[in-house]
């Protein structure tokens, strides 16, 4: 029987393999490898990965901008082989109980109208903000989502996953 993926925080050496899984989930362009390297040093804890018997199967990478309560999903990615088990849902719970950790109480995230991902999205509550035609530039359409960060509060008065 194959173990279950493990959903675990970057290290420097993924680094490879997520810019790897990058470039074969989006072809081309894609950000380059540097870029997760400069990432992972500035929200090391917001870079995730889904591991299992050491093969990377996808990562998502989060990011904080101006707006102290909002975070950001930059990138979410799954081998094609991997998907359809829950990886990605898995990948952005986890995200964004790292984005509440650090005091964010919204994410925010793009993506391109026909990207099927958008159901996934929708299932996990996120919600349509705004659509911008050209928000990489011309021909590149995203649809702008968000949702509210809530989790459970346990007998100690504090934060837990529900």
């Amino acid at each position: 029987m194959t173990p279950s993926p493990v959903i675990r925080l970057a290290h420097h050496a993924d680094l490879h393999a997520i810019w790897q899984i990058e470039s074969r989930v989006f072809g081309d362009p894609v950000y380059p490898a540097f870029f997760f390297r400069q990432a992972l040093d500035l929200w090391p804890d917001l870079l995730i990965v889904a591991e299992r018997e050491g093969e990377l199967l996808g990562y998502v990478l989060g990011g904080l901008g101006e707006d102290a309560e909002l975070g950001w999903v930059l990138s979410l990615a799954v081998l094609p082989e991997a998907r359809s088990q829950g990886l990605a849902q898995r990948l952005l719970e986890e995200l964004e109980w790292q984005l509440r950790k650090q005091g964010m109480h919204r994410t925010r995230l793009t993506v391109d109208p026909a990207n099927l991902a958008n159901r996934l999205y929708e299932r996990l509550g996120y919600q349509l903000v705004a659509v911008e035609a050209e928000y990489f530039g011309p021909g590149e359409p995203r649809n702008v989502l968000e949702k509210a960060l809530h989790f459970a509060v346990n007998a100690e008065g504090q934060e837990a996953r529900a």
